[in-house]
Protein backbone atom coordinates (compact mmCIF):
# COMPACT_ATOMS: atom_id res chain seq x y z
CA UNK A 1 0.00 0.00 0.00
CA UNK A 2 1.25 3.47 -0.88
CA UNK A 3 -0.33 5.56 1.86
CA UNK A 4 2.04 8.54 1.45
CA UNK A 5 1.19 8.75 -2.27
CA UNK A 6 -2.52 8.60 -1.47
CA UNK A 7 -2.12 11.37 1.12
CA UNK A 8 -0.26 13.58 -1.38
CA UNK A 9 -3.04 13.07 -3.95
CA UNK A 10 -5.72 13.90 -1.37
CA UNK A 11 -3.85 17.06 -0.30
CA UNK A 12 -3.63 18.12 -3.96
CA UNK A 13 -7.34 17.41 -4.53
CA UNK A 14 -8.32 19.50 -1.51
CA UNK A 15 -6.17 22.46 -2.55
CA UNK A 16 -7.31 22.31 -6.19
CA UNK A 17 -10.94 22.21 -5.05
CA UNK A 18 -10.40 25.25 -2.80
CA UNK A 19 -8.99 27.07 -5.84
CA UNK A 20 -12.15 26.40 -7.85
CA UNK A 21 -10.97 23.60 -10.13
CA UNK A 22 -13.33 20.88 -11.27
CA UNK A 23 -11.68 17.54 -10.47
CA UNK A 24 -11.80 14.25 -12.35
CA UNK A 25 -10.07 11.09 -11.16
CA UNK A 26 -9.25 8.35 -13.69
CA UNK A 27 -10.89 5.05 -12.79
CA UNK A 28 -7.84 2.95 -13.65
CA UNK A 29 -4.19 3.22 -12.65
CA UNK A 30 -3.05 1.99 -16.07
CA UNK A 31 -2.33 5.60 -17.00
CA UNK A 32 0.34 7.94 -15.62
CA UNK A 33 -2.37 10.52 -14.86
CA UNK A 34 -3.46 10.72 -11.22
CA UNK A 35 -5.86 13.66 -11.53
CA UNK A 36 -7.48 15.77 -14.24
CA UNK A 37 -8.47 19.31 -13.33
CA UNK A 38 -10.05 22.18 -15.21
CA UNK A 39 -11.59 25.59 -14.73
CA UNK A 40 -15.03 26.11 -16.30
CA UNK A 41 -14.55 26.92 -20.00
CA UNK A 42 -10.90 25.80 -20.05
CA UNK A 43 -9.15 22.70 -21.34
CA UNK A 44 -8.45 19.78 -18.97
CA UNK A 45 -4.99 19.63 -17.37
CA UNK A 46 -3.57 16.21 -16.53
CA UNK A 47 -1.55 15.92 -13.33
CA UNK A 48 0.85 13.33 -11.87
CA UNK A 49 1.14 13.79 -8.09
CA UNK A 50 4.28 12.70 -6.23
CA UNK A 51 5.25 12.85 -2.58
CA UNK A 52 8.78 14.17 -2.10
CA UNK A 53 11.04 12.31 0.31
CA UNK A 54 13.05 14.54 2.64
CA UNK A 55 16.79 13.92 2.35
CA UNK A 56 18.39 14.02 5.78
CA UNK A 57 21.98 14.44 4.61
CA UNK A 58 21.45 17.95 3.14
CA UNK A 59 22.02 21.24 4.99
CA UNK A 60 18.94 22.96 3.63
CA UNK A 61 15.54 21.25 3.24
CA UNK A 62 15.81 19.02 0.16
CA UNK A 63 13.21 16.61 -1.22
CA UNK A 64 13.60 13.97 -3.92
CA UNK A 65 11.14 12.13 -6.20
CA UNK A 66 11.43 9.66 -9.05
CA UNK A 67 10.46 11.14 -12.41
CA UNK A 68 8.99 7.90 -13.68
CA UNK A 69 7.13 4.75 -12.80
CA UNK A 70 8.86 2.09 -10.75
CA UNK A 71 7.79 -1.48 -10.20
CA UNK A 72 8.33 -3.29 -6.95
CA UNK A 73 11.83 -4.64 -6.41
CA UNK A 74 10.34 -7.95 -5.24
CA UNK A 75 8.49 -8.66 -8.50
CA UNK A 76 9.28 -11.77 -10.52
CA UNK A 77 12.02 -11.35 -13.15
CA UNK A 78 10.76 -10.37 -16.59
CA UNK A 79 11.86 -8.68 -19.79
CA UNK A 80 10.17 -5.39 -18.89
CA UNK A 81 12.26 -2.72 -17.18
CA UNK A 82 11.75 -2.05 -13.48
CA UNK A 83 11.80 1.73 -14.00
CA UNK A 84 10.33 3.77 -16.87
CA UNK A 85 10.88 7.53 -17.18
CA UNK A 86 7.93 9.78 -17.87
CA UNK A 87 7.64 11.29 -21.34
CA UNK A 88 6.20 14.63 -22.46
CA UNK A 89 3.00 12.93 -23.62
CA UNK A 90 2.24 11.14 -20.30
CA UNK A 91 0.63 14.16 -18.56
CA UNK A 92 0.87 17.97 -18.46
CA UNK A 93 2.06 18.84 -14.92
CA UNK A 94 4.15 17.08 -12.26
CA UNK A 95 2.95 18.11 -8.79
CA UNK A 96 5.49 17.35 -6.06
CA UNK A 97 4.34 17.58 -2.44
CA UNK A 98 7.26 18.98 -0.46
CA UNK A 99 6.32 18.70 3.20
CA UNK A 100 5.50 21.98 4.95
CA UNK A 101 6.46 23.86 1.77
CA UNK A 102 3.29 22.71 -0.02
CA UNK A 103 3.54 21.73 -3.69
CA UNK A 104 6.01 22.50 -6.43
CA UNK A 105 4.64 22.32 -9.98
CA UNK A 106 6.60 21.56 -13.14
CA UNK A 107 5.69 21.13 -16.79
CA UNK A 108 6.41 17.56 -17.77
CA UNK A 109 8.78 18.62 -20.56
CA UNK A 110 10.94 20.46 -18.00
CA UNK A 111 11.60 17.37 -15.86
CA UNK A 112 11.00 14.24 -17.96
CA UNK A 113 14.60 14.06 -19.18
CA UNK A 114 15.85 13.17 -15.69
CA UNK A 115 15.37 10.08 -13.52
CA UNK A 116 14.99 11.95 -10.24
CA UNK A 117 14.01 15.47 -9.31
CA UNK A 118 15.33 17.33 -6.27
CA UNK A 119 13.61 20.31 -4.72
CA UNK A 120 15.21 22.78 -2.33
CA UNK A 121 14.33 26.31 -1.23
CA UNK A 122 15.91 27.82 -4.36
CA UNK A 123 13.15 26.24 -6.49
CA UNK A 124 9.52 27.39 -6.61
CA UNK A 125 6.84 26.19 -4.24
CA UNK A 126 3.10 26.74 -4.33
CA UNK A 127 3.51 28.05 -7.87
CA UNK A 128 -0.13 27.49 -8.79
CA UNK A 129 0.21 30.16 -11.46
CA UNK A 130 1.89 27.48 -13.62
CA UNK A 131 -1.42 25.60 -13.58
CA UNK A 132 -3.64 28.70 -13.61
CA UNK A 133 -1.91 29.96 -16.79
CA UNK A 134 -1.33 26.57 -18.43
CA UNK A 135 -1.96 26.55 -22.17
Amino acid sequence: MNRTGDEAELAFLLEASKRGYDIFIPFSHCTKVDVIIMQPGSKPITIQVKKGTRLSDCRRPTYKVLVGSAKSSNRLPSDTPRYIRYTESDFHILAVQIGRHGFSFWKTEDVCHQSTFRWNETKPSNNWELIDNYK
